[in-house]
């Protein structure tokens, strides 16, 4: 069985539930549903499910999610997010079934107030090609086959004469050169670009060039806060300040980047406020970025706006929108080659709980009336809190994908989940940020499905494995013989320590790897921790290992023969002896009997 006929198992309970004849009755009276039946299907219980979202509140617009239908099968799930009318925009996402209140225009799908549409995040709606490639189907040979049924308004092809949606916006690249250059001539939005820089003049210098030959306009203002650069250095952004033609504030104090852009801000003339890291840079394709930014920023109903952003020398995604995790903020889809993912998501221009500010454009009149960063956030989250604050007030955040940078990132200081004293300081600016923003991570990020994965970067299934919803264990010590068996495979294949991950645990050892008894299943994983002759056993959590089954295809077990173990690292620091432990797995029967493979499977590690 599929990960997703999983999901839908454990999920649908709520299917073939009826509502009260009233309910439906006053929804056939107010709405009508549409959707394109040449080459779609709608679900039995699709009716009930809008009947029932519509009385719970006055709505314009109530859309679902879907999925497609092939051999049978259900497959490829589109859970989308709630409302989110530039993704609509560039992506049409809310067409498929949709019900719109009668006698209200709705070409376009994109100018609705937020509270006036109701997403439904359930499979209402099931794709087929059967009728594309001639494949006819009885609609009732499968129970999630129908056609249309009173109350519900076949559409038919929602594309106009040129095949664009009604409401979508033009695509990347299709002006030409001299239609940009007459547009941007006219541009008429003053635009500071506030960079903040230190002892990183030779940086610097390929950020401001960049710009400088990526800009239309003539007038864009570069304005450099320099928080305590030697007087090499400094000396060195005077000079450049000269020739390039930038502002250079020279302010001597502790990193505090809310505080800085925001002394950056208060200097600044412009209509628009781009704040950008020294370590950007704008390729030379990208001519005109700033100005699209800058354009989109002082829209009525647009928040901050970012652009995807690239690892340098490769085609590697940095930031595309940042989503709410388990683990907090995070960059999604981060660390992955630039591609097409997720139903555009990486690709086009589309609304996002926050983006990253490395790069990010807002309106002079927007970020005032938030009164601009939190300075209590010096670091961490205060691109994210900024974001949010905008949203509150009603306001939509935009990454712009379909356009991307250079991010040369962290090259000015140290990863904080690999020092100890920075991660305090992460720690607690985590802590700030979540009280601040209970309400709004208690219940979600608006744009990304709760029927997601709240762990991982991609966009997986919400059907997490034991191992991601396990925490830390604390092992015990044991007197059991641990008795070898030939037939026993078993490798460890990390033991290391780790300040977070992205399941919210934090400050511990992490050991994983893979163990089982050829033709048994039957037996658990265990792992020993040993030093100095006193032994520990810890419970561990299982994770599946297809490179382990790919090795061993005639044992039907083995893909379930990893394991994934984390000891806080409080009790790891308490029952070392010499500072060395050693660590491997074990298999214990139904007896109670340890039993361990090859010694090549044993790491060994300091404990400092």
């Amino acid at each position: 069985m599929t990960r997703y006929l999983c999901w839908t198992e454990k999920t649908e309970s709520w299917r073939g539930k009826t509502a009260d004849r009233h309910i439906t009755d006053a929804f056939r009276e107010k709405y009508e549903i549409i959707y394109n039946s040449e080459d779609h299907v709608i679900d039995p219980d699709a009716e009930t499910q809008f009947a029932l979202a519509a009385a719970d509140g006055d709505y314009d617009l109530i859309y679902c999610d879907e999925d497609e239908i092939k051999n049978n099968e259900r497959r490829e799930p589109f859970f989308k997010p709630d409302y989110s009318p530039e993704t609509q925009q560039s992506t049409g996402y809310i067409y498929g079934m949709y019900a719109v209140r009668k006698g209200a225009e709705h070409d376009s799908l994109s100018g609705y107030e937020r509270d006036k549409v109701c997403h439904i995040p359930k499979v209402l709606y099931h794709r087929t090609h059967s009728r594309a490639y001639g494949l006819a189907m009885d609609a009732q040979e499968h129970p999630f086959m129908r056609t249309s049924r009173q109350g519900i308004k076949d559409s038919g092809k929602m594309t106009s004469v040129s095949g664009r949606r009604p409401d979508a916006a033009y695509a990347p690249g299709e002006l030409s050169e001299e239609d940009e250059q007459f547009f941007f001539d006219r541009f008429d939005h003053h635009i500071s670009v506030i960079i903040l820089s230190k002892d990183h003049p030779d940086m610097l210098e390929r950020c401001v060039a960049s710009i400088r030959l990526s800009v239309y306009a003539d007038d864009v203002e570069l304005i450099l806060i320099d928080n305590g650069s030697s007087e090499e250095n400094r000396a060195a952004y005077e000079k450049m300040s000269y020739e390039q033609g930038f502002k250079y504030f020279h302010a001597p104090i502790d990193f505090n980047y809310s505080k800085l852009n925001n002394i950056g801000a208060s200097r600044a003339c412009g209509d628009v406020f781009i704040f950008m890291n020294d370590d950007i840079e704008i390729p030379a394709g990208e001519k005109g970025v700033l100005e699209k930014l800058a354009l989109k920023a002082m829209e009525e109903r647009t928040g901050a706006v970012g652009v995807k952003l690239l690892y340098p020398g490769e085609e590697r995604i940095q930031h595309c929108g940042v989503t709410l995790l388990y683990s907090g903020p995070s960059h999604k889809l981060q660390g992955y080659l630039d591609d097409t993912y997720y139903y555009g998501y990486s690709e086009n221009d589309i609304n996002t709980l926050a983006v990253t500010g490395a790069c990010l454009a807002v309106s002079r009149a927007n970020f005032e009336s938030i009164a601009g960063f939190d300075e209590s956030l010096p670091v961490a989250y205060n691109d994210v809190d900024l974001c949010i604050r905008l949203y509150e007030k009603g306001l939509y955040n935009v990454c712009v994908n379909s356009k991307h940078l250079i991010h040369y990132e962290s090259a000015t200081r140290a990863d904080d989940r690999y020092d100890r004293e920075s991660y305090g300081r992460l720690a607690a600016e985590r802590r700030y940020f979540t009280t601040k923003h209970r309400k709004i991570i208690e219940k979600g990020d608006p744009f990304m499905s709760p029927n997601l994965t709240h762990f991982g970067l991609d966009f997986d299934i919400d059907l997490p494995e034991e191992w991601e919803m396990s925490g830390l264990t604390e092992p015990k010590v044991t007197g059991k013989k641990i008795r070898k068996n030939k037939h026993v495979r078993a490798s460890t294949d990390r033991f290391d320590y780790r300040l977070s991950d992205a399941f919210g645990n934090e400050d511990f050892y992490e050991i994983s790897g893979w163990i089982f008894k050829e033709g048994d299943s039957r037996m658990t994983p265990m792992v020993v921790l040993e030093t100095k002759g006193i032994r520990y056993l810890a419970d561990t959590s299982s994770v599946s290992r297809r490179d382990v089954a790919e090795v061993f295809p005639k044992e039907k077990h083995s893909l379930r023969a990893g394991f994934i173990t984390r000891i806080p690292a409080a009790v790891m620091d308490n029952i070392k002896v010499c500072g060395e432990v050693t660590a491997y797995p074990v298999l214990m029967g139904k007896n109670g009997k340890l039993y361990k493979g090859d010694e090549e499977c044993r790491k060994t590690r300091e404990i400092s």
